[in-house]
């Protein structure tokens, strides 16, 4: 049997789709997803060419393996397969917030512990996080970033506040997410969303403090 009930499942978990939304898109209704994900049944070819094509997955890849998180989000593509086997000891598995965390945190159930994993290079011993960046999160203007980019943060360190100033970051707890930019005045620190929104850094808070690492644009 094919692995695409499982992937159907995971894709949507991934892009926080409904089943009805799911089956929107390929012309299917939300009865059939059911039944692809339960394994009563399985598409059609020319359905599962058109998931493959949309969410830019091997075709192969979608009906004989079970996904991974970043099979979905592309890095594996990004990363020659040979080239990946001899940086695998570089690799770091990073925590990812997808659309389906971010709805868990407005709704005050997030837990950082529970998140799924990608895996990416990062040559660093500090903590990091990876976001899905969606509208939905309260972010500047000036970001301008594309729905889909992988946003990467890094937990404040005490020794590198200086660095702060002016730079975009993240504030994170189980019940609130915004980006904002840091802003630096003596001794003081604080991430700041818009002029009615703003958090004050401090060392009991620290852990909810990120700052902006590094990007993944996916080119379409």
């Amino acid at each position: 049997m094919s692995k695409i009930g499982y992937n159907i499942k995971k894709l949507r978990n991934v892009k926080n789709l409904s089943q009805q939304a799911f089956a929107e898109l390929f012309s299917l209704t939300r009865g059939n997803i059911s039944s692809y994900e339960e394994q009563r049944a399985e598409p059609k070819l020319e359905s599962v060419i058109k998931i493959a094509n949309y969410f830019s997955i091997p075709l192969e890849h979608l009906l004989t393996k079970q996904l991974s998180v970043n099979e979905i989000l592309n890095f594996n593509d990004y990363f020659k397969e040979e080239s990946q086997k001899k940086l695998q000891k570089n690799f770091t598995n990073i925590p990812f917030i997808s659309r389906e965390a971010i709805h868990h945190i407005k709704e005050g159930t997030f837990d950082m512990q529970r998140l799924e994993l990608i895996t990416f290079p990062m040559y660093s011993s500090n903590k990091f996080i990876a976001l899905e960046f969606t509208h939905e999160i309260a972010a500047p203007a000036s970001m301008n970033m594309p729905e889909y980019t992988i946003l990467f943060f890094e937990q404040v360190q005490i020794d590198t506040l200086h660095t702060l100033n002016n730079q975009y970051g993240m504030f994170l707890t189980s019940n609130e997410i915004f980006i904002g930019t840091y802003n630096q005045n003596q001794s003081t620190i604080n991430l700041k969303l818009n002029e009615w929104k703003s958090e004050d850094f401090n060392t009991e808070n620290l852990q909810s403090f990120w700052k902006l690492y590094a990007k993944f644009e996916k080119k379409i």
